[in-house]
């Protein structure tokens, strides 16, 4: 059957039925139990609907089946060589990575050699021009200035940060970025650090799993350690 046939079929059998369903939504937005008897209606009201639903559910995943199986036969042909794929870019990434920190590491030893090398520079151009001044008058002064800032030109210019160019291969330009990351490595020091107020309390997620198992385990309605536990009241219809 075709996917337009399956679709005009779905829409046949499920007008009738949403226009159902919003009558029982006005119904029930209108009522007040007030008494056992009531209760045991609306009762019977949410286990016809529970039905009506199942059969919805039913008629689904018949129209869905065929299709999801198709997807999923498509999406394992294409799994094998997608996965090889990332594999691979995963570990030239990891190639790639590996040699710009090693360039950065050189570039870095360089920039911090040439630093040295300008510092000690400018000490003797200090020297220098504090001789010259002595020396040679006013001339000598305009002369020690030139040459002190020379010397701290150069000193400036070693001093910023070491880049890494980026370089292209024949087809792919390859550009280096560098982002700040946190890793969370003892969960107590940086509840510690929540509690102290050197970080927000943002940072922490709850285990809602691990603390309702606490509420269960203890049965007891009590407020402590900034969690309420509490018995949860729900009713079910059989």
């Amino acid at each position: 059957m075709e996917t337009s046939t399956q679709k005009s079929l779905a829409i046949a059998e499920l007008n009738p039925i949403v226009h159902d369903i919003a009558a029982f939504g006005d119904t029930i937005d209108s009522i007040d139990i007030t008494t056992d008897d009531e209760l045991g209606q609306v009762g019977d009201l949410v286990k016809m609907l529970n039905g009506r639903r199942k059969k919805l559910e039913d008629k689904r995943t018949s129209l869905v089946k065929p299709l999801n199986d198709v997807v999923k036969d498509i999406n394992q042909l294409f799994k094998v060589p997608r996965d090889r794929i990332d594999e691979i870019v995963g570990k030239a990434k990891k190639h790639m990575n590996r040699y710009v920190q090693a360039q950065a590491a050189i570039a870095e030893a360089k920039r911090k050699r040439e630093e040295e090398e300008a510092r000690k520079e400018r000490e003797e151009a200090a020297k220098l021009a504090e001789a010259m001044k002595k020396m040679s008058g006013d001339a000598g002064e305009e002369v020690a200035e030139v040459v002190t800032a020379q010397a701290e030109e150069r000193l400036e210019k070693a001093q910023a940060p070491a880049k890494v160019a980026p370089s292209r291969g024949q087809e792919a330009t390859v550009s280096v970025s560098k982002t700040w990351k946190a890793q969370v490595l003892d969960k107590v020091e940086l509840a510690k650090a929540v509690a102290e107020g050197r970080l927000p309390a943002d940072v922490i997620e709850p285990n809602m799993r691990a603390l309702t198992q606490i509420a269960r385990e203890t049965k007891l309605e009590r407020t402590v350690d900034g969690v309420r536990y509490f018995e949860h009241v729900s009713t079910a219809v059989r």
